[in-house]
């Protein structure tokens, strides 16, 4: 009798189960040849948006209008095929290029295309187009991705009566690099190496039990995946930022740095990483250095501030100082305008430099001007004392702030 029951009440399960599977089926049926078929309808269409955007937004204003960058070669050289029943494909995406060139105009640079120069060439050739009037770039991208390593996952299947869960995981590492050149000497002014470890998953739940002599299997599961190439302009955006934070000072991108979420991506030994740490470790040792200067007493206290154009005469309880003592008319360390140097840059960002039309291209982020400061001191000998310590900072920053601005592209004067 219980037999009986059980087979009937399969025997309406299995019914029930080939009447959906017939009804779903026939969603993509047509009744008539002359008519089209309904098409399922998705998700909406929406733009693209990564965790490093408001990173490459905030570089806007940071860089130069005056100076053209441009997008070369990014290619595939992971050397993976993937076979389908469709066909044969890459297993990464061929439109690096394009990806990165979105990065750069999300950060506002001027930005030239040289992804597809046929149509410009062309019409140059048929004499309708004067070449002369197209732009050159001055620093142009390259790279490549050029790893893909499967990793061995783990799982367990773990069933008792013949029901139990199941689970397995796998992942990929892909790794990258991209170049900045300059274009007139071809040296490379910048580089990052970045890498990222894609997770898969499945998990589910087996049961497999007798009802009589009839085998009831009922497997319920399911896959996750991170979207290998939405990863890669992921790793293609952030190493964007990483390049045009490598040619600016680390007080201009300093802030820009913050808004990055850490568990999407993190650079911690890169350029502009170590840049950023010496900058801030110079700044706390500057601002300890002028906590400690010693304070002079209300009464033998004056006020001098530092103005290039005029010599300051110190007084001291109404007595005149000596010729010895006086200040020569010359200009404070502090306040003389920067070399032509990247380096002098790097040590005071927030200084103004006058350029010329020859140096232009020289510096790629914009500079503020630096307010006028008032130094409080006691004597003559507290004012030469701050001053050689002034001085002493100046040259700590120059070494300290940049790690690497002896052999740095962008230290070097004698660039044209």
């Amino acid at each position: 009798m219980l037999n009986c029951r059980i087979k009937g009440t399969l025997s309406s399960l299995g019914v029930v189960i080939a009447i959906s599977q017939v009804v779903a089926g026939c969603t993509g049926l047509a009744p008539s040849n002359k008519k089209p078929v309904a098409l399922v309808q998705g998700p909406p269409i929406t733009d693209i948006f990564t965790p490093f955007d408001m990173a490459l937004s905030c570089l806007k204003g940071q860089l130069r209008n005056d100076v053209n960058f441009s997008v070369g070669a990014i290619l595939d050289q992971t050397g993976k095929d993937l076979v389908t029943d469709g066909g044969t494909g890459k297993m990464v995406t061929q439109g690096a290029g394009d990806m990165v060139q979105s990065a750069l105009f999300q950060a506002g640079v001027s930005l030239l295309n040289r992804r597809d120069p046929r149509i410009i060439e062309s019409e140059a050739k048929w004499g309708i187009r004067d070449p002369r009037n197209i732009q050159a770039s001055n620093y142009y991208v390259t790279g490549s991705i050029n790893s893909l390593d499967f990793i061995p996952g783990g799982g367990f299947d773990m069933q008792i009566g013949g029901v139990g869960p199941t689970y397995s995981q796998t992942r990929i590492m892909v790794g990258l690099d991209l170049s900045l050149t300059d274009t007139r000497t071809s040296r490379v002014v910048a580089n990052v190496s970045l890498q990222k470890q894609i997770v898969a998953q499945d998990y589910g739940v087996n049961a497999g039990r007798f009802a009589g002599h009839t085998l009831l299997n009922i497997q319920i599961g399911k896959g996750e995946r991170e979207a290998t190439n939405f990863a890669l302009r992921q790793m293609l955006n952030l190493a964007t930022f990483e390049l045009l934070s490598q040619v600016i000072p680390p007080n201009a991108f300093e802030s820009c740095r913050t808004v990055i979420p850490p568990e999407y991506g993190q650079l911690n030994l890169t350029r502009s990483a170590v840049a950023l740490h010496r900058y801030r470790t110079s700044q706390q040792q500057q601002s300890q250095t002028e906590n400690t200067v010693p304070q002079a007493s209300p009464t033998n206290e004056t006020t001098a501030v530092v103005d290039p154009n005029k010599s300051a005469d110190l007084t001291h309880n109404g007595t005149a100082v000596t010729d010895k003592n006086k200040l020569t008319d010359k200009p404070n360390k502090g306040t003389q305008p920067p070399k032509q140097k990247e380096s002098d840059l790097i040590q005071d960002p927030d200084a103004e430099p006058e350029m010329s039309k020859q140096d232009l291209i020289k510096y790629i982020s914009k500079d503020q001007p630096t307010p006028l400061k008032q130094t409080k001191v006691g004597k003559v000998g507290d004012l030469k004392k701050v001053e050689n310590e002034k001085e002493d900072d100046q040259l700590q920053q120059l070494w300290s702030v940049n790690p690497a601005v002896v052999e740095n592209y962008w230290s070097t004067p004698q660039r044209d």
